[in-house]
C-alpha cells in the first residue's frame, strides 16, 4: 500500500476497538494516552445507550417504553460528564494541546460551554436531577407522585434533544488528531502503537522497557476512531422515534468539506440552547489531498485510506514521532 524508501509497507489487519463486555481481545486496539482513553469512556456510554434505544423503540408498549427512557438517563449523564472531561483534557493538557490544529484551543471552551446550557448535566439541572433521583437509584426521600412528576418534565424529545448535544459535539471532538492507540504485538520485546495515522508502528524495547528501535510498520485500513463514529450513526439511527416529526434533530451525517472548520457544532447549538453565536477565526483540522498522483503524507492528518499512498513522510520523520524521547 505504501513504501519507506525501498521497504514495503502491507495493510494491517482489520481491527475493532475493545469492547469491555467481550473479554480478552489482544487484536483490538486500546487507548495509549489520556485524550484515546477519554474517549474511549465516551465510546462506552455510546454502546449502553445503543442498546436501550434500540430496545425502546421496539417497544409498543408505552409504559415498558418509558421505564426504559427512564434507565437511559444514567448513560446519557454518563456520556456527558466523558464528554466534558475530554474537553478539558483538550483544552488544557499540553501534550494534547500540542497536537491541536491552529485556533483549535480558542473553540473548545465554546463547545463546552454549550453542552453544558443544553444538557442539563450541572447540579440542580433535570437530567442531572433524573439521573440521581429515580435513574442510577430511587431516592427514599421521593413520593411516588414526585417521582412521576420529575420523569414527564423529561420526555422523549427533551432526552433526544440532550443525546444529540452530544453526538454533535463528540461528531466535532473526534476529528482532531490527538488520540494515540496500541495492540498487542506478535512476539514479546516490542509494543505496536498508531501514533501517526495510519500507521501503526512496532517497536523494540530494551531490557529497561524503553522503545528505542523501530521493527515493523503497517498501514491501518481505518483508524479506531472510526468505530466511534459508526457508534455516533447508529445511535442516531435508532433514535429518530425520540422526535415529533418536525422537531430539531440530527437528520444525517455529512462530510466536511476541506475548507470548513471542524467545530461545527457552534454554528447549529446556539440555536438549540437560545444563546447568540460567537463569531471565532475558523480551525481547519490538517487532510490529505486525494487527488491522483503523488502526494505527501501530512503527519497525524485524521483521514481513512482509500487509495495507495506513492509518496510519504521521510523515515526519519516517522521514527522521531514514534520513538518517544
Amino acid at each position: 500500500m505504501a513504501w519507506l524508501g525501498d521497504r514495503p509497507v502491507y495493510a494491517d489487519q482489520v481491527r475493532q476497538m475493545a469492547d469491555i463486555a467481550t473479554g480478552y481481545q489482544p487484536e483490538a486496539w486500546k487507548p495509549a494516552n489520556v485524550p484515546a482513553r477519554k474517549l474511549f469512556r465516551c465510546a462506552e456510554c455510546l454502546r449502553d445507550l445503543e442498546i436501550l434505544l434500540q430496545t425502546a423503540g421496539r417497544s409498543k408498549n408505552k409504559v415498558k417504553q418509558c421505564r426504559k427512557l427512564k434507565i437511559l438517563h444514567t448513560p446519557l449523564h454518563s456520556l456527558v460528564m466523558a464528554i466534558r472531561d475530554l474537553a478539558n483534557d483538550l483544552e488544557t493538557n499540553p501534550d494534547t494541546v500540542c497536537r491541536l490544529p491552529d485556533g483549535a484551543r480558542e473553540l473548545i471552551p465554546q463547545i463546552r460551554s454549550q453542552l453544558s446550557q443544553i444538557s442539563a448535566v450541572e447540579k440542580g439541572g433535570l437530567l442531572s436531577t433524573t439521573r440521581d433521583k429515580i435513574s442510577a437509584h430511587v431516592d427514599r426521600e421521593l413520593s411516588a407522585e414526585e417521582m412521576q412528576i420529575l420523569l414527564s418534565q423529561a420526555d422523549s424529545s427533551q432526552i433526544g434533544l440532550w443525546l444529540h448535544t452530544c453526538v454533535g459535539i463528540l461528531s466535532d471532538f473526534i476529528k482532531l488528531p490527538v488520540y494515540f492507540w496500541s495492540c498487542e504485538p506478535d512476539g514479546e520485546g516490542s509494543v505496536r502503537i498508531l501514533f501517526v495515522e495510519p500507521f501503526v508502528v512496532t517497536l523494540g524495547l530494551d531490557p529497561t522497557g524503553k522503545a528505542n528501535r523501530i521493527l515493523d510498520v503497517h498501514m491501518v485500513p481505518t483508524p479506531p476512531r472510526y468505530d466511534v463514529v459508526k457508534l455516533l450513526m447508529r445511535v442516531v439511527k435508532h433514535s429518530k422515534w425520540m422526535f415529533k416529526e418536525k422537531g430539531s434533530h440530527i437528520k444525517s451525517f455529512v462530510m466536511d468539506e476541506p475548507c470548513d472548520s471542524w467545530a461545527k457544532s457552534l454554528h447549529w447549538l446556539p440555536r438549540l440552547s437560545g444563546s447568540p453565536v460567537k463569531k471565532s477565526n475558523p480551525s481547519i483540522v490538517p487532510r490529505i489531498s486525494t487527488e491522483d498522483g503523488p502526494f505527501l503524507l501530512i503527519p497525524n492528518a485524521p483521514f481513512f485510506v482509500k487509495q495507495s499512498i506513492q509518496r510519504i513522510t521521510k523515515l526519519e520523520d516517522l521514527v522521531k514521532a514514534s520513538v518517544p524521547e
